[in-house]
């Protein structure tokens, strides 16, 4: 049975849930190279960021969309209170943000410092992916949709490197083997400048803002901004993932794959001349070809973020309600 990427997306965002035990009702799959962080800013910024309606997504900037971005909307779309007042000596304290940035990298919980603690005291991990015979059902996950994830198998879109050989990749079978040497899957939350009562009572009092419903309806509203928060995070230090192509490739397209710089290969793409992580290509007898990326400890990697609806993260339990 020949590989559709979409589907492989699905089967191996199926696969490192069950691996890590990690719920298909909330998790959602990174890709991309910026996740690779090695200091505060880059990684908080990719937890600000509002999680996209798809298990699935790559990164290729910072997100456009963020949980501090929203703050200031409804900062400058409230009614003047106390609670208004509050959310922004809050928001314009230097304190909460990286290198006192207002409004630029925010600050969340645990501090940077203690994320690193964490996840050197984690777990390590392995999974195995196989396209002719993973499940690719996400039919019952909470995005049902890999809308937003990666589409090219030899880059992230479809033309990188080569829409033919992106192609010849994306209809043949594909394995992946990959080890974590640490991992954990933390909690986290938004720092001193994001005031909960605020935002609670901006999400709940339609009329607490300037121009009303209209206004809130682009936040909180079924097509608004902000959806959906980011809750938890899936960090990993070091990692090797072995990636395996079974298409037949000559020489000649092997040392295209071999020489582009635009090679950076699915699941994750984590490997570009931006990134630490190294990888190496091996032409197979059978004349496909595998990829190795090795992350070596020392440099944390988002591999996924935990995802809960807006009125989830306000109104929800203690376990569930992260802002």
């Amino acid at each position: 049975m020949s590989a559709n990427l979409p589907s492989a997306t699905d089967g191996m965002y199926n696969t490192l849930c069950d691996a890590l035990k990690l719920s298909d009702k909330q998790f959602q799959m990174i890709q991309g190279v910026l996740p690779v962080q090695s200091d505060a800013s880059g990684l908080y910024n990719f937890v600000d960021g509002i999680p996209p309606q798809s298990v699935a997504v790559l990164y290729t900037s910072n997100p456009l969309n963020s949980l501090n971005g929203n703050v200031q909307i409804m900062l400058n779309d409230a009614n003047p209170s106390f609670l208004t007042t509050l959310a922004t000596t809050n928001y314009m304290n230097p304190k909460y943000w990286v290198d006192g940035n207002v409004a630029v990298d925010p600050l969340y919980v645990p501090t940077f410092a203690d994320l690193q603690k964490q996840v050197d005291a984690g777990s390590s991990a392995s999974f195995s992916f196989d396209s002719e015979t993973s499940d690719s059902n996400i039919s019952n996950s909470w995005a049902n949709s890999s809308s937003s994830a990666g589409v090219g198998f030899w880059g992230t879109s479809s033309s990188s490197v080569s829409t033919d050989l992106n192609s010849m990749a994306s209809s043949s079978r594909i394995t992946v083997e990959g080890t974590f040497d640490k991992f954990a899957y933390l909690n986290t939350r938004a720092g001193g400048w994001f005031t909960q009562g605020f935002f609670t009572n901006q999400y709940q009092n339609p009329a607490d803002w300037k121009d009303g419903q209209n206004a809130w309806d682009t936040v909180f509203g079924s097509s608004g901004s902000a959806q959906r928060v980011a809750n938890q995070i899936l960090i990993v230090n070091g990692y090797k993932i072995t990636v395996r192509s079974y298409a037949s490739y000559s020489e000649a397209q092997f040392s295209e794959i071999q020489k582009s710089k635009d090679t950076n290969v699915w699941p994750f793409y984590t490997s570009s001349s931006h990134s630490t992580a190294v990888q190496s290509h091996h032409h197979n007898d059978d004349q496909s070809i595998s990829t190795t990326i090795t992350q070596e400890p020392g440099s944390l990697q988002i591999f996924g973020v935990g995802v809960i609806p807006t009125n989830q993260a306000i109104q929800g339990n203690t376990v569930s309600r992260m802002i």
